[in-house]
């Protein structure tokens, strides 16, 4: 069942990742979902990993999958308030797979961060097929984007509007966002396959995030989405046969993990966003037939250790060969471990080696990183036999509660709290000891931010987006309907000015994309798509709220520094007020923008502000 073998050829990769995702969303795990025949199928002929982990929610597990580093550690512990931002110095997949030859391409979502240096393109990535921001509707990415019509997309930066001809299924007619990025990625894949040189193709889907659209292939009835995860279930299946047809196949390690975060499931306790099991437990399944890896029904295979998303990229480094980037910063060191072993072998002292280490995963989801917040201390034992005799989780709600002890393997609910048993005491104690050694480095860089550089030629324009403001803990408004809505909410930006000298600061209420047809005090002139689609596709439509804005203020500081604090009157007619500033250092700062009314009330900061510099500082 287990067999390496000696390859003339470098292996392709091919990660595949949908988004809010989980057990009951594949027919396999759940007869009364949706109908998934290809991912069904394709587990049958894979390695399946059964105690699989990733982060709760989105950007902190994509996180630890592109670093393979503890999330909290990268800087990317929420998906808003500017903390999906990855330290600058980390170093990604797409690095280390750039580094030794591979062409490197990313399909759908990102969620790591929409300007230099956090963009795809500045972590490795030579080819960008994105969405931005988290996903459809969500504040970075095109004004009034969903995953049907009218949609517009980025192929290397560049807007390309979806249309019949690049997003519809072969030989059918509708548009959809999953079958432009697999559209995308198979013509990407046959060039790259043209010129012999390998590649890793990273496919971060953004469905099923909400909010849910009808795709043009939906069967009579159902909802948008089960309408939505049948949809990639097919794109995931023509990904399959092209592999197949083309001969890729048996030397392309294939990677599909079956939901970034966890979500609510008939299998465990919890949903997205919980330290409990269904939070952060997914499927994931492993297919390399020229490594030994599968590759057909007689070679698949369960393995049941614990392995976590921090964990894919030293398993991939091992199984491709690779060495890691030169002069990696000693900041940024991998701390997850590889699994090879137990994808080649089924050896018991191996299993054991594996065995005897424990693995966190918590939820932050606030600005500051906060201790013993909703953690799962997880540690796997093995019998005498190398069955998994217990799945050990010691439960941390938070600094006021009291920790909770589970055996998933006999209580996958969670039901049974053993913490309070006399002989499991230094069981508790133990992973209470090992979460102490976790925090210590995953809290490493707590005070730091993760700063977008203005100013740079890399990026010469930048937006920041209210999506990224600090507010302290409240959630910022990070949807497009939020926007809409004119939520009343304000908080600053971290930045870092990459040269010194004048700048201008564009504050408006609306995006550029519909300036001409709005004003800063103005409603919208074309409704936008709100929340999810009907079962008849159809959708609530907004135009929006309008804000009597009057003047706006502008202030920049650093620490005690203050280098800016001025306000000005608002046209009502203009798409808002620009700001000259002149003679700013090189360096760290915060940025906070007001909104007033007549009276002088605060209604919001400004939710987009387009940043350049003007002139540099003179020599």
């Amino acid at each position: 069942m287990f067999a390496t073998t000696a390859l003339a050829a470098p292996a392709n990769v091919l990660f595949i990742m949908p988004d809010d995702l989980s057990y009951d969303d594949y027919s396999l795990y759940n007869a009364d979902g949706p109908r998934t025949p290809n991912v069904d199928k394709l587990s049958r002929e894979c390695v399946r990993l059964t105690d699989f982990h990733v982060s709760p929610t989105c950007s902190p597990s994509r996180a630890a999958f592109m670093t393979g580093r503890y999330t909290d550690d990268t800087g990317a512990w929420h998906t808003v308030l500017g903390r999906e931002f990855m330290w600058a110095d980390e170093v990604t997949m797409a690095d280390v797979f750039k580094a030794n030859g591979y062409s490197t391409a990313i399909y759908s979502k990102w969620h790591l961060g929409e300007s230099y240096p956090f963009r795809p393109q500045d972590r490795g990535f030579e080819h960008t097929v994105i969405i931005r921001g988290g996903g459809i509707d969500q504040q970075p990415d095109h004004w009034d984007n969903r995953n049907n019509a009218p949609v517009t997309l980025y192929i290397d930066d560049e807007p390309v509007e979806l249309t019949e001809a690049n997003a519809a299924l072969p030989g059918k007619k509708g548009v959809f966002a999953t079958n432009f990025f697999t559209n995308q990625a198979i013509d990407y894949m046959t060039r790259q396959a043209a010129t012999g040189k390998p590649f890793f193709v990273y496919m971060p889907y953004n469905v099923a995030h909400g909010p849910q659209d009808m795709p043009p292939d939906a069967r009579p009835g159902v909802s948008a989405h089960t309408a939505t995860v049948e949809n990639m279930d097919t794109n995931i299946g023509r990904i399959i046969d092209f592999l197949d047809q083309s001969g890729l196949a048996d030397n392309t390690i294939l990677v599909v993990v079956l939901g970034d975060n966890g979500m609510r499931n008939h299998l465990y306790r919890g949903s997205k966003g919980s330290e409990y099991e269904a939070g952060h437990r997914v499927p994931c399944y492993i297919r390399w037939k020229a490594g030994g890896i599968g590759g057909s029904p007689n070679a698949s295979t369960d393995v049941h250790d614990l392995i976590g998303n921090l964990d894919m990229l030293p398993t991939l480094m091992d199984l491709a060969g690779l060495h890691d980037v030169a002069n990696r910063p000693r900041s940024v060191p991998i701390q997850g471990q590889s699994f090879k072993a137990l994808l080649t072998s089924n050896d018991a002292q191996v299993r054991a080696a594996f065995a005897g280490r424990t693995m966190v995963m918590d939820n932050q989801r606030m600005d500051d990183l906060i201790k013993y917040k909703q953690a799962s201390v997880m540690r796997n034992v093995m019998n005498a036999d190398g069955a998994t005799a217990h799945e050990w989780r010691l439960i941390i709600p938070s600094a006021n509660k009291p920790a909770e002890l589970y055996d998933v393997k006999v209580d996958p609910h969670e039901k049974t709290d053993l913490s309070r048993k006399p002989e499991h005491a230094d069981l508790v104690a133990s992973l209470k000891a090992d979460y102490e050694t976790w925090w210590k480095t995953a809290s490493t860089h707590a005070d730091d931010f993760a700063r977008p550089i203005l100013g740079s030629q890399v990026e010469p324009e930048i937006c920041l987006y209210s999506h990224d403001w600090h507010t302290g803990g409240k959630i910022p408004p990070w949807n497009q309907g939020m926007i809409a809505a004119g939520l009343v909410c304000n908080g600053y930006h971290s930045v870092a000015f990459g040269a010194a000298g004048d700048y201008a600061f564009d504050l408006r209420r609306w995006p550029k994309e519909v300036a001409g047809e709005t004003t800063v005090t103005s409603v919208l002139a074309k409704p936008i798509r709100v929340g999810n689609a009907g079962n008849d596709g159809q959708y609530k439509l907004s135009t929006g709220k309008a804000l009597p804005i009057h003047s706006a203020r502008l202030r920049i500081w650093n620490g005690d520094h203050a280098y800016f604090d001025d306000k000005q009157a608002v046209d009502p007619d203009s798409d808002g007020p620009v700001f000259t500033v002149k003679s700013l250092p090189a360096g760290p700062a915060m940025v906070q923008t007001w909104f007033y009314d007549a009276d002088g009330k605060e209604l919001c900061g400004a939710y987009y502000v387009y940043t350049q510099q003007l002139k540099p500082a003179a020599k």
